[in-house]
């Protein structure tokens, strides 16, 4: 036979490793046949797979023994194997929290092994804690959530008013939901935008109004990416920023690219402008925590001050 592909060992692996270890050891030729295992990749999977399967810190009693003597193959498990799993409290209401954000984005009553998974660690839990853990993975309406979740599986157009931050203006668009995505605490869609004619992401909770249509667009070739595709590159100019470590949520809440990082704790970031508003802002806010290294004619100090002038004359106005 053709020589298996790196998925179709991993899998056979999976199910020789308890059937040999039960057995207390099988013959070599026995295995390579119930599991159509061609003998030289198993041979190298026992060496340079099997035996490098441990726990930390990965010492001599911590890693699976695996060899093969007389053409037999040997596989036992260490002690860690034995021990029944202990969870600590803490660790059952973290996985419970974890389960519950996966359920929250799971369309469908019937969850399986997630949902037996959460019954039984639901059990583990006190009933007034049980009730007080509350996973919100972002600011979104329900009812927008799930008329845009359908949307999407329906493959319907969706009519939203839309509100951008960067430009300053409110937009009425016509839009092929293609993903949600929680990110940072906030709900986003990916789609198709029919007025910009390309790929966009909206956050949720800047769209005011919503209308989904009776009209079904086809099934996109390349889905629009998530938050971590906001602008594409090239589509904006960039500024390159020198932030204080006192300002390093900046790297968590906008996209960036070549983030250095300096001695003393400075970070040097690179971020796409979508418009000159939002950077005056972003500026403002940032103060002498951030310094313009390299920006585009009237995108740097003088972008910021401009802008601050403007302020101090409307307040001594």
């Amino acid at each position: 036979m053709n020589g298996l592909g790196a998925i179709d060992r991993l899998r056979r692996l999976l199910a020789i490793i308890p059937w040999v270890a039960a057995a207390g050891g099988m013959p070599l030729e026995e295995v390579t046949r119930r599991f159509d295992y061609p003998r030289e990749d198993l041979l190298e999977d026992i060496w340079y797979v099997v035996q490098m399967i441990g726990v930390a810190p990965f010492g001599p009693g911590d890693m699976i023994e695996a060899r093969v003597e007389d053409d037999w193959v040997y596989i036992e498990y260490t002690s860690w194997f034995a021990r029944p799993m202990t969870l600590r409290p803490e660790e059952v209401l973290r996985l419970l929290a974890a389960g519950q954000s996966v359920a929250e984005f799971t369309s469908g009553d019937d969850l399986g092994p997630l949902g037996r998974a959460l019954t039984k660690l639901s059990a583990m839990v006190e009933p007034e804690v049980r009730g007080a853990i509350d996973v919100r993975l972002g600011v979104a309406d329900d009812g927008l959530l799930a008329a845009l979740q359908a949307a999407r599986a329906d493959r319907r157009v969706v009519e939203i008013d839309y509100y951008s931050y960067a430009r300053d203006e409110a937009t009425t668009r016509l839009v092929e939901p293609h993903g949600l995505t929680a990110d940072a605490g906030h709900w986003y869609l990916s789609a198709h935008c029919r007025m910009a004619d390309g790929p966009r992401v909206f956050r949720l909770d800047r769209i005011s109004r919503f209308r989904v249509g009776d009209e079904r667009y086809p099934e996109p070739a390349s889905p629009v990416a998530g938050p971590e595709g906001f602008l594409a590159e090239g589509d904006y100019p960039e500024v390159e920023l020198l932030l204080e470590p006192s300002v390093r949520w900046v790297i968590s809440q906008y996209p960036h690219a070549g983030i250095q990082e300096a001695d003393d704790g400075r970070l040097r970031i690179r971020l796409a402008v979508a418009s000159t508003a939002w950077l005056e802002r972003l500026l403002l806010r940032l103060g002498s925590a951030a310094v313009v290294v390299e920006a585009p004619a009237g995108l740097g100090e003088d972008l910021r001050s401009s802008a601050a002038a403007r302020l101090l004359a409307r307040y001594a106005g």
